[in-house]
């Protein structure tokens, strides 16, 4: 009786750790950033809506881009 409950205690701890490993690997690799492109996708109902809202992100993300490459600029003057 001991022995079978020593073997679903490691097959748990192992399922588990398994389980976390894949979550941390995934969580790092960037699987579950995109609560704004899901968010975007609730409060836009139309096509229409949801290319303003794809145009303003890749906007944003130009003028984020530019604003680095203005400093990278500025310290490689310096």
């Amino acid at each position: 009786m001991n022995g079978v409950l020593l073997l679903e205690m490691i097959v748990g701890i192992l399922v588990s750790s398994i389980l976390l490993g894949i979550f941390i690997w995934s969580a790092r690799k960037g699987d579950f950033d995109d609560s704004k492109r899901t968010m975007d996708g609730l409060l836009f109902d139309s096509q229409e809506d949801l290319n303003d809202a794809l145009k303003r992100e890749q906007k944003i993300k130009a003028l984020k881009e530019k604003k680095e490459q203005t400093l990278t600029n500025k310290i490689k003057d310096d």
